[in-house]
C-alpha cells in the first residue's frame, strides 16, 4: 500500500543540517520500504567546482596544497546525503552510500544495508536526510513510502571461506596481538559482508577487529557471529560520522544518538561515552576527505582530551608518508607534551579486500589475559600499543626491582632498556629498520642501531616528569620514514 509521498527542495544553505520528514505507518505491516531519489547528483561547472574546492580547503590545516590540475581531477563534484530512519521507538539505522536513488527496506527477516532487522511498528516515523554537502544550486528529493503485509525476501549470501585462527592469549599472561581498530562492512560504505570481512581479517593475520560502521551498529551482531565461528575476536563499535569530524567509539555501551552530536555538545558526548565504558578515538583527524571536506577533517572543538582514550596517529594507505598522517603525528605529540595520555593507534579504515593496495600498517595491543572485547578496551585505556609497518617490537625498562613496558608509569631514576625488533615474515611490503629513537619531551633523543632480532640494551637516566616513546626509523617501499611508533611510557612527577 502507498503510505506517503512528497517532494522536497534542498538548497546549499541546508549544508551540515539534518532535514526531517515525518509520516504515519499503519499497524500490522511486516515490511516498510522508503525510496529516496534526488537530482541533480553532480555539479559539472569547472570554475564553480574549483571555487568550492578552494573554499573547503581554506578551512583546513593541510600539509600539501593541491595544484590546479589536482583540483580539476576532482570535477565533477557530487552532492552527498546520508539517510536515517526512526520508527518513533528507536533509531533503525543509517545508509551512508550517498547513491541518488535508493530503496530502504525494514522488516524482521531482512533489512537493507545500514538498518537493523525489526518488525515495523505502527505510528509516526521520521526520515532524516543528513546534508553533508550540496554543490549544485539546489536538489529536488522524492520520498515514497510503501507498506506490505508480507515479509521481505531474504538475500542468499555466498560463503567466503573457512579459514580459522587459534587464540594464543591466556590468563595471567601479557601478549601482543594484531588488532584492526577501524573497519567497515556493507552496512555503511564498505564492500564486504560480515563473513567476508572476518575471513579477510584472518588471512591478513589479525587476531581481532573492531567494527566501526558509519553511524550504524546494524552489522555488529552478525559480524560477531562469524567471528565466533572462525575464532576471530570482534569488538562492536560505531564511527560517529559528523559534519565536523569523525570519532570511533568501541564497546557498544554508548546510548548517544549520533544525529544529536554537534560542536557544542561533542565534549559532553565523549564524556558520556567514556562514563558508559566505551573507548573513544579521534579518527583520521587531518585527512582532507573530499575536496569540500565533508567531515573527514576534524573541526570539532575538543577540549576534554583527558576523556579521549586514543588518537589515530596513522590512518589508511601509506600512513608513514601520508601528509595528513605527518600532521596527525605532530598534533598527537603536541598533546602528549601538554600532559595528555593518548594511546597511539593505526586505523586502516578498511572498506574492501584491497588486494594489491598501497602499503598499510598494523596496530598491536598489549593484551593482559585472554583476548576479548573487554581486554582490547582495557589495553587501549592503559595505553599498551604500538603501530608498525613490518616489525614486531619487544621492549622493557627495569630498575633492577621491577620491569615496565609500554603504557606503564615510572618514577624518575636510572633504568636499563632492553629492546628487540624482529622483522615480520608475513608483512607484504619491503620494510627496513635502521635505528630506534628514544624520544622524550624532557630528555635528549637517544638513537640505537638495531639489527633484526638483536636485543639492544642501554642505560637511561630519567630526570624529569614527562614521557618516553620509541620510534623505529628506516624505510618502507624504499622511502625513508618511520617504521614503527609506540605509545609512551609515562614519567611521574614528585
Amino acid at each position: 500500500m502507498d503510505i506517503f509521498s512528497s517532494t522536497i527542495r534542498i538548497l546549499p544553505k541546508d549544508n551540515k543540517t539534518h532535514v526531517k520528514v515525518s509520516f504515519e505507518v499503519p499497524q500490522g505491516l511486516k515490511r516498510v520500504t522508503v525510496r529516496t531519489a534526488y537530482a541533480p547528483k553532480y555539479e559539472y561547472d569547472e570554475e564553480k567546482c574549483i571555487r568550492l574546492i578552494d573554499e573547503g580547503l581554506s578551512t583546513q590545516d593541510i600539509a600539501k596544497r593541491l595544484s590546479y590540475e589536482d583540483k580539476r581531477r576532482c570535477v565533477p563534484l557530487a552532492n552527498h546525503i546520508a539517510w536515517s530512519l526512526d520508527d518513533g521507538e528507536k533509531l533503525l539505522g543509517t545508509e551512508h552510500r550517498h547513491k541518488p536513488d535508493q530503496t530502504h527496506v525494514i522488516s524482521e527477516e531482512f533489512s537493507s544495508n545500514g538498518f537493523i532487522k525489526t518488525r515495523p511498528v505502527g505510528g509516526k516515523w521520521t526520515l532524516i536526510a543528513s546534508i553533508n554537502s550540496i554543490v549544485t544550486d539546489h536538489i529536488d528529493i522524492i520520498v515514497e513510502v510503501k507498506g506490505y503485509v508480507d515479509n521481505a525476501e531474504v538475500e542468499n549470501l555466498k560463503s567466503y571461506g573457512n579459514d580459522t585462527i587459534a587464540n594464543d592469549s591466556s590468563d595471567g599472561k601479557l601478549s601482543w596481538q594484531r588488532v584492526e581498530m577501524h573497519c567497515h562492512t556493507v552496512a555503511s560504505d564498505g564492500d564486504m559482508q560480515p563473513e567476508e570481512l572476518v575471513q579477510n581479517a584472518i588471512r591478513r593475520g589479525y587476531k581481532a577487529i573492531c567494527l566501526t560502521d558509519h553511524n550504524t551498529v546494524s552489522n555488529v551482531e552478525e559480524t560477531k557471529k562469524f567471528g565466533k565461528k572462525y575464532g576471530l575476536v570482534v569488538a562492536g563499535g560505531i564511527e560517529w560520522t559528523t559534519f565536523w569530524g569523525h570519532l570511533t567509539v568501541i564497546g557498544g555501551n554508548s546510548d548517544i544518538r549520533w544525529l544529536d552530536i554537534t560542536p557544542k555538545n561533542i565534549n559532553a558526548c565523549i564524556v558520556r561515552a567514556r562514563e558508559l565504558g566505551d573507548i573513544v578515538t579521534l579518527a583520521h583527524p587531518k585527512r582532507i576527505g573530499s575536496p569540500l571536506c565533508a567531515g573527514c577533517h576534524n573541526k570539532l572543538p575538543i577540549t576534554n582530551w583527558d576523556y579521549l582514550t586514543s588518537y589515530e596517529v596513522w590512518s589508511h594507505y601509506n600512513p608513514n608518508i601520508s601528509p595528513a598522517d605527518l600532521l596527525a603525528k605532530r598534533e598527537w605529540i603536541s598533546l602528549l607534551d601538554k600532559g595528555y595520555k593518548l594511546c597511539a593507534l593505526y586505523g586502516y579504515d578498511w572498506h574492501s579486500p584491497d588486494e594489491g593496495a598501497p602499503s598499510y600498517a598494523y596496530t598491536y595491543l598489549g593484551i593482559d589475559g585472554v583476548l576479548s572485547q573487554e581486554s582490547i578496551l582495557r589495553a587501549v585505556e592503559e595505553g599498551r600499543s604500538y603501530i608498525t609497518m613490518g616489525y614486531s617490537v619487544d621492549l622493557s625498562l627495569t630498575d633492577g626491582i621491577r620491569t615496565y613496558g609500554i603504557g606503564d608509569s615510572i618514577d624518575r631514576g636510572s633504568y636499563t632498556l632492553a629492546i628487540k625488533c624482529s622483522k615480520q615474515k608475513d608483512y607484504p611490503f619491503e620494510s627496513v629498520l635502521e635505528k630506534v629513537a628514544i624520544c622524550s619531551n624532557v630528555e635528549e633523543e637517544i638513537r640505537l642501531d638495531c639489527a633484526d632480532g638483536e636485543i639492544k640494551t642501554c642505560r637511561i637516566e630519567v630526570k624529569n616528569k614527562g614521557y618516553l616513546r620509541f620510534e623505529g626509523r628506516g624505510s618502507v617501499q624504499g622511502i625513508k620514514s618511520d617504521v614503527f611508533i609506540t605509545s609512551p611510557i609515562y614519567i611521574k612527577g614528585c
